[in-house]
C-alpha cells in the first residue's frame, strides 16, 4: 500500500511540474510587421503620442519575466508605428541606439550596426542594468522597416547570459511571416 501511496505521490508531483511548464505565446501587435513568441504569457499594453510633424505614433509593449532554473530572465518587445517613416540610415541608427543606451544608463554597453537581409540596418547594444534589485546583462536589438521600428529586449542575470530561453525568444521574431535568424 505504501508503495502505491509513493507512487501517487510522486505521479502527482510529475503533473503538477507539467502543468506548471507555460505554453509559449506568439504576439504580433497589431499592424506591426513582426511578431515574436514568448516563452509564457506576456503584460501587454499600448500607448499613443505624436511627432513633431504632427503623426500619430502607437507603441505596442509586451513584457515578461521569468524564473528559468534559478535564474531571472527578462523579455520584452516594443513595436512602434511611424507613419512617413521610411528606412533608417545605419549613422542615424547607431546615434539612436547610443542614445537608448544612455537613456537607460547602461554599463559598459557596446554598440554595433548591421544589416539585416529583411529589414535593412539592425542596431544592438548590450550592457549591464538593475532589475528589480538583481544585476542583469541586457541585449536591445532595433530592427526597422518602412512602417515599424521593433525594440526587442532579453535579460538575465550575468552568470547566466545570454540564457537559452532569450537565445529561443531571439530565433522566434519575425517580419511578414518570414524569420529573422
Amino acid at each position: 500500500m505504501r508503495g502505491f501511496q509513493g507512487f501517487l505521490g510522486f505521479a502527482f508531483l510529475v503533473f503538477c511540474a507539467g502543468a506548471a511548464q507555460a505554453d509559449p505565446v506568439t504576439i504580433k501587435p497589431d499592424a506591426c510587421d513582426f511578431a515574436l513568441t514568448f516563452p509564457d504569457a506576456p503584460t501587454q499594453s499600448q500607448t499613443k503620442s505624436r511627432t513633431n510633424r504632427g503623426d500619430d505614433v502607437v507603441t505596442n509593449r509586451a513584457d515578461l519575466k521569468l524564473d528559468v532554473n534559478g535564474k531571472t530572465n527578462f523579455f520584452r518587445i516594443e513595436c512602434t508605428k511611424i507613419p512617413h517613416q521610411g528606412q533608417v540610415d545605419e549613422e542615424i541608427l547607431r546615434q539612436n541606439m547610443s542614445d537608448l543606451a544612455a537613456s537607460y544608463k547602461l554599463e559598459a554597453a557596446t554598440v554595433s550596426v548591421d544589416h539585416n537581409k529583411l529589414t535593412g540596418a539592425a542596431g544592438h547594444i548590450q550592457g549591464r542594468a538593475k532589475l528589480g534589485g538583481k544585476d542583469i546583462t541586457l541585449r536591445i536589438d532595433r530592427y526597422t522597416s518602412t512602417n515599424d521600428i521593433l525594440d526587442v529586449w532579453t535579460g538575465a542575470e550575468p552568470d547566466a547570459f545570454p540564457s537559452d530561453a532569450g537565445t529561443q525568444f531571439l530565433k522566434t521574431i519575425t517580419f511578414n511571416g518570414q524569420n529573422l535568424q
